[in-house]
Parts: C-alpha cells; sequence; structure tokens
C-alpha cells in the first residue's frame, strides 16, 4: 500500500477577520457533512451518498462516488482507495475510486458510531462521540481491533481531527476545545490546546497552525501552534454552520451546513516559494519514508537514482508521506517543483 506523509509549510502572515467576499463553490446540497481534498478533487459526505467536484472547475457539478449509505461522515484515503464512515452503521467500509461502479468493502465493523477519519501511514484514527474515545487500528489487519489512543471523562465528545508529526489534535464539540495527545506516549489523556471555541467541529494543521471550523460560533478561527496562549483567533465570520474546512494554497474551503453550501475564501498566508529555497527532506537517510517541509500545494515529484534513470513519480498532497520502502537502499535525486535534493535510502 502506498503511503505518503508530507508537511506543509505556511506561516500565518497576519490574524485577522478576513473582509474579503466569501465565494460560493457548490450550492443546493442536501445535508452535508464532511470534507476531503484529494488533488483537485473536493470530496463531501452526506448522510447516504458520497460525492466530489472538481476545485480548478469555475462552476463545478457534484458527481456521485458512492450512495446507499448509512449516515456517512468521514472519509480518508491512500491511493486510489477511498476509506468512509458510516456513523448509523457502526462501520468503517471502502472503494476504489477508479471503479465507475464501486461495491464498499467493509474495513472494520462492530463499532458504536464511527465519525472522523484521520489516515497516518496504514493507521487509521476514527473519533466515536458517543464512545467518548479516539481510536485507531491497522487498515493492513484482515481482523482489525481498535485501540484507544485518547479518551476524557470530561464531556470528551471528540469530532474533526488532525495530526502533526506524532501529536494527533482532536476538536471537542461539546466541550467547545481543541486537545492533542502523543500517540506514541501511551497516555491517553487529552491536554488541552484552545478553549473557548464555540463547537469546534472540523480542524486542520497547516504547517504551525491550526485552524477551526465553529459550528456554532458561524466562524473559522485560527491558532499558532508556537504561541503557548489556549485562546484562537476569527479569521473568517459570518458563515452559517460550518462543519468542515479544507486548505489548498492560501484558499479556504468551507462546508456550511446550514447553508446546504460549500464557499471559498482567501486567507493571509504568506507561503514559501520552494523553487526559491533547497528542498528539506527528513528523515535522511531514510529508511520507509521521506517528508517534505516546505511545500504547501499539491504537485507532482519525481525520483531519480543516481544513474540518472526515474525510479518514481507522483503527486504529492498536504499532509502526505512519500514511501520508499521499495526502493533498493542507495543515493536518489528527489525534484518537485522545480527544486532537487539528494537522499540516501538505507
Amino acid at each position: 500500500m502506498k503511503k505518503f506523509y508530507l508537511f506543509v509549510s505556511i506561516l500565518l502572515m497576519g490574524v485577522s477577520t478576513i473582509q474579503a467576499q466569501l465565494t460560493d463553490v457548490v450550492t443546493g446540497l442536501d445535508n452535508p457533512s464532511r470534507l476531503f481534498l484529494n488533488g483537485t478533487d473536493l470530496y463531501y459526505s452526506t448522510a447516504s451518498e458520497i460525492f466530489k467536484i472538481d476545485i480548478t472547475e469555475n462552476s463545478p457539478t457534484p458527481v456521485s462516488v458512492i450512495g446507499g449509505l448509512n449516515g456517512t461522515v468521514g472519509m480518508a484515503m491512500e491511493g486510489n482507495t477511498l476509506y468512509f464512515s458510516e456513523f448509523n452503521a457502526g462501520k468503517i467500509s471502502k472503494i476504489d475510486i477508479t471503479d465507475p461502479t464501486p461495491t464498499a468493502e467493509v474495513v472494520i465493523s462492530g463499532l458504536n458510531t464511527p465519525g472522523n477519519l484521520l489516515l497516518d501511514g496504514n493507521t487509521m484514527y476514527y473519533s466515536d462521540p458517543n464512545d467518548n474515545f479516539v481510536a485507531k487500528f491497522d487498515v493492513t489487519d484482515p481482523n482489525p481491533s481498535p485501540v484507544v489512543v485518547a479518551t476524557s471523562n470530561f464531556n470528551f465528545n471528540p469530532s474533526g481531527l488532525a495530526m502533526l508529526g506524532n501529536i494527533l489534535y482532536m476538536g471537542q464539540g461539546q466541550a467547545n476545545r481543541v486537545s492533542m495527545v502523543d500517540v506514541t506516549s501511551g497516555n491517553t489523556q487529552p491536554t488541552d490546546v484552545v478553549v473557548g471555541v464555540n463547537r469546534p467541529l472540523g480542524i486542520r494543521v497547516v504547517g504551525n497552525n491550526l485552524f477551526i471550523a465553529e459550528y456554532i460560533g458561524n466562524k473559522i478561527s485560527t491558532k499558532a501552534l508556537s504561541n503557548g496562549s489556549s485562546t484562537a483567533e476569527e479569521i473568517v465570520s459570518g458563515i452559517s454552520s460550518p462543519t468542515d474546512i479544507e486548505i489548498v494554497g492560501n484558499t479556504l474551503f468551507i462546508l456550511e451546513k446550514g447553508a446546504n453550501k460549500i464557499s471559498k475564501i482567501t486567507i493571509p498566508l504568506g507561503v514559501n516559494d520552494l523553487s526559491a529555497k533547497s528542498i528539506h527532506l527528513f528523515p535522511n537517510p531514510a529508511t520507509s519514508f521521506i517528508q517534505v517541509s516546505n511545500l504547501q500545494d499539491p504537485q507532482p515529484f519525481t525520483i531519480y537514482a543516481i544513474d540518472g534513470s526515474k525510479v518514481a513519480t507522483g503527486m504529492i498532497q498536504p499532509n502526505e508521506r512519500i514511501n520508499i520502502e521499495n526502493l533498493s537502499a542507495g543515493a536518489y535525486v528527489f525534484t518537485v517543483s522545480g527544486a532537487s535534493t539528494k537522499f540516501i535510502k538505507n
């Protein structure tokens, strides 16, 4: 299974409520729930169906990906495999998106109310707001058994998930906070990152910044993770019950559940120009994967052997990692967006 993980390096230039005009991307949706971006395809879930739109089109038309579902909420993707949770059916399933008439295959069942999903390599994290925990399992295991990674007796109610390194961030919808755990520590008690937000359902981490969709607050807020403050600052207001967000470059896509639409707005992000500086790959040397620290948009990449032969190509997506397990030990050149660097595969 192909694995990707890429850190986006985007620095917030100034935090203030954006006065720019919100633009409708697609309207007239049927009670949409969550967003998931894969390249230029923006997927959104409804109670019984998953759709996608092409964000490069001026007036995109939703295309049905799969229907007949039972309370669809979260989505995650690995290669051509789309995973999705069915809240009311207590299961997580998958399909091949290249199949024009896909049939859902159950990955794990017998869950209570699985909500949002986050895939890190082969590890799937899912939130269950009624069981009050976040758990993980291995998607390659034919008989997966969930392991709890975060839980709390304090009105936990986990919703949106995001990850940076080993730190898993979780929106707590009813507790009006965003918390975190180190998934390698064995400690399942979350630590507060942001408090005082108004039902944070969707969260994203981009570079050093945490973005939060406040469902009751009707706004998007943000916090620099390097900032020790536990408060978030509003950057977009006047939206209708946002449940989720996605970010491409300096464009913020917002799922406005209250208005049954997806909108977008330009946010004041300072983007590092990758072509003007060297690529930073890590770890280097590497064994199973490499990460890129200073890329913020989806970009095509190429890996060359030291003799100049092309050994791998693909599209790097934000917040993913590049699997190099199949490469032989030796030196390689990694090229993206006009810049190149050498790395060693152990």
